[in-house]
């Protein structure tokens, strides 16, 4: 029976290698052989019927991270009322007639909101009788990032030259309005 056996193994009908990927009579010992790499194919990976498939070849459900996403910042609304006696500080202006002015200005205000600094955007078209050019003549189709309001022109100034804002954005000039005033008067 021992010699059944070994002819069998040395000289089977099959032309496959055995499935351990092991083979007799090679003439070289290696020492002891690790599980044999799968051999890449494209046909698809089968098994016999009265095994269960491979640790590998079950497909465990994958655990998503779900999606966070981060609510938009308010930048305040578009046309802000302001009250006598309440100031603010223009870090940065856009002129509405020049691209995308109203998304650059949200965005600026956007960085800064969310580098702690509370700072807004709105659009300024001649509504706010404190906010005038070099001129005396009112501003107009111009987005402002800004900071306040506040109740005096040094607290806002003070929020413009506090190092936090300095650091986000740099802006050495920090002009004040007290935009419900009419300026000069």
């Amino acid at each position: 029976m021992v010699a059944i056996f070994a002819f069998i193994l040395t000289r089977g009908s099959s032309q496959d290698p055995p499935a351990d990927g092991l083979r007799l009579g090679s003439g070289a010992d290696v020492g002891a052989a690790g599980p044999a790499a799968p051999a890449s194919s494209s046909e698809p990976n089968t098994t016999k019927a009265d095994r269960n498939p491979p640790a590998s070849a079950k497909s465990a459900p994958r655990a998503t991270k779900p999606q966070v996403s981060t609510p938009p910042v308010d930048t305040g609304p578009v046309s802000p009322k302001f009250r006598p006696g309440q100031w603010i500080v223009v870090l940065e202006k856009y002129t509405a007639d020049v691209g995308d002015a109203e998304k650059a200005a949200r965005d600026t205000a956007t960085k800064l909101s969310k580098g702690g600094i509370p700072a807004k955007a709105m659009l300024v078209n001649g509504q706010y009788p404190g906010m005038v050019n070099s001129s005396w003549e009112p501003v107009t189709n111009t987005w402002f990032v800004y900071l306040g309001p506040g109740t005096t022109s040094k607290q806002v100034l003070n929020q413009c030259s506090d190092t936090r804002t300095q650091r986000l954005y740099s802006n050495p000039a920090c002009p004040t309005y007290e935009p419900a005033v009419r300026a000069g008067g």
